[in-house]
């Protein structure tokens, strides 16, 4: 069971319009998308407010929401507070997994692709927000399930979750989550080395420059989509990556990945995540 939080409620962050929330105590979760609802009513001794917030977990997908109650002329005094927590949707089954990946991996995939060469919004993960609410839009016209939306940097269901360990300690995990094209690959603080013969190139006549045959490639935060999976090696198309600003193509080795962490989701469709709304009952 959620432990609930410290609402800090001497801070009087609910009388305030809009509220300070999340509140402080809250961030350690990570990150959170939120909304709120207001109402009152007169009573003889004075206005009774109540505000719902309620705030959904991007890393987890599961929900908060909090309601608290005052009496407008004494806030601090006669505020109540209560909390409860919901939690992520289920997680979905292979067959299910099947079919969202049949319904939107493909099309995604395309999207990106058609747009190699090209600057969107610039940062990794536009080319995937637009291609999602763009597919979204088609798929209305359609008159079927559109996909989920990214919450934050969370794209669907999670299909595999893994960091970094000993030299090949990732091997043959793409296989075993049965990766697939059109999946979208989420990684934080990675750094994958590989390393090769050492070369000797030329830096300008009559000087030469001994390499070590080593790459690095590190990525703080960075978002991709999966065009193809060799291996343990994973084919994408992203943007802001090997070229920056731009879509391009790109692979990475999961066996030469020594820090960080990778995610990858199945974007699957919308009606999987209910909206998030500030209705306590």
């Amino acid at each position: 069971m959620a432990k609930d939080f410290d609402l800090d409620l001497r801070s009087l962050w609910y009388s305030k319009l809009p509220p300070v929330f999340p509140v402080p105590s809250t961030k350690a979760k990570g990150p959170c998308s939120s909304t709120y609802s207001y109402s009152w009513d007169y009573e003889f001794d004075g206005i009774k407010k109540e505000l719902v917030a309620a705030c959904r977990w991007t890393e987890d997908m599961s929900t908060t929401k909090v309601r608290v109650t005052w009496k407008d002329k004494d806030p601090i005094h006669n505020v109540k507070a209560e909390q409860k927590h919901i939690p992520p949707p289920a997680p979905l089954s292979e067959e299910e997994l099947d079919l969202a990946h049949k319904n939107y991996g493909q099309n995604i995939a395309t999207w990106c692709e058609s747009s190699a060469g090209t600057v969107g919004g610039g940062e990794c993960w536009t080319l995937v927000e637009h291609a999602l609410q763009d597919l979204a839009e088609t798929y209305r016209k359609h008159g079927k399930e559109p996909p989920l939306i990214s919450q934050g940097r969370s794209h669907g269901s999670c299909i595999l979750a893994l960091t970094a360990g000993a030299s090949g300690s990732n091997k043959g995990l793409l296989q075993l989550a049965d990766v697939r094209r059109g999946d979208i690959l989420e990684m934080r603080a990675a750094h994958f080395r590989a390393v090769g013969e050492a070369t000797v190139e030329r830096v300008e006549w009559g000087k030469w420059q001994k390499g070590a045959g080593e790459k690095n490639v590190r990525l703080a935060h960075h978002t991709a989509v999966i065009t193809g999976v060799e291996g343990d090696v994973i084919n994408v198309i992203e943007q802001n990556g090997a070229v920056p600003l731009t879509v391009s193509e790109d692979k990475y080795n999961l066996t030469e990945m020594i820090r960080g962490e990778v995610n990858i989701y199945r974007v699957v469709g919308e009606k999987w995540l209910p909206p998030l709304d500030a209705n306590w009952d």
